[in-house]
């Protein structure tokens, strides 16, 4: 008499909500276990950009610079956004979870935890799809200066203070070297005149406008001892760093507002059906 009781029958209006709920967590529990995956692969993933990042911070005076200073800690902002992600996917497949079996067992103080947990997070959602929105743009527009300001300290240079072992300026110059190797390019937009404010440049004093990095390797693999302006790589890097930086973030905002539509859509069926159920429970007693 008291499983009756519980489980009282559902008229069609209810089971359906019971059906598009259910068949909603599933979707939703599938889209959590994405932010896992995407999550776990911005943080464990090696950005071209890291090494330049790591040695401009280790440069005395870098904070002095606005360009530095942004350069050696806006690429960790990627990275924060996958421990978020990480974090959030795991939120997503307890909610989905409880959501899973509000619908299955028609237990409204079930549905009632599932809605509250659903509305918080919806509400972190959208702050989070803005605020990756807004960084998109802000690199987008400062992205071309933060290099200019790095390829100064390439080999270091007199306008910076360096450590007595005079590394600093090193690990830069390796930093950009390994970036325009990688991606076939040259300094930020491959420009006459982008190095001459370095170090490297005033090292060869101004016999050379591209450093051997610049130019393809020979047919041995290894670099040239100097690099002729006509040979060097036409493009800069400029473009293959911010596409890499784009495709982070594009993964980042897309699976923001998936989650955020199937939020809003899984928050209205929950809310139908706790209230479909609470009527029926009415009018059955």
């Amino acid at each position: 008499m008291g499983n009756n009781t519980r489980r009282m029958p559902l008229s069609c209006t209810a089971r359906a909500l019971k059906f598009s709920l259910f068949i909603f967590n599933l979707v939703f529990l599938l889209c959590g276990l994405i932010c896992l995956g995407i999550g776990t692969w911005l943080v464990l993933d090696k950005y071209a950009i890291d090494n330049l990042a790591f040695a401009t911070a280790k440069v005395q005076g870098y904070d002095q610079d606005a360009g530095l200073r942004d350069l050696a800690t806006k690429p960790t902002a990627v990275r924060q956004f996958g421990y978020l992600l990480f974090g959030g996917g795991l939120i997503v497949i307890i909610v989905a979870f409880l959501g899973c079996c509000g619908a299955a067992k028609e237990w409204r103080p079930l549905l009632c935890c599932y809605s509250s947990c659903l509305m918080l997070i919806l509400a972190i959602q959208i702050a989070a799809t803005i605020y990756a929105f807004l960084h998109s743009h802000m690199f987008e527009n400062d992205f071309r200066d933060i290099l200019h300001s790095s390829l100064k300290m390439y080999n270091g240079t007199d306008n910076m203070k360096v450590t007595s072992d005079g590394q600093d300026g090193l690990l830069v110059k390796t930093a950009w070297d390994k970036i325009m190797i990688e991606k076939s390019c040259c300094g930020v937009d491959s420009k006459i005149g982008e190095f001459n404010s370095s170090g490297w440049y005033h090292l060869n004093k101004g016999r050379y406008q591209f450093p051997p990095a610049c130019c393809p390797s020979d047919e041995h693999g290894r670099l040239r001892p100097y690099c002729n302006t006509i040979m060097r790589h036409s493009h800069g890097c400029i473009t293959p760093l911010y596409r890499e930086h784009q495709i982070h973030l594009s993964a980042i905002s897309s699976i923001l507002v998936v989650l955020t539509i199937l939020g809003v859509c899984l928050l209205f069926v929950g809310i139908q059906l706790f209230r479909r159920v609470r009527i029926e429970m009415l009018s059955y007693f």
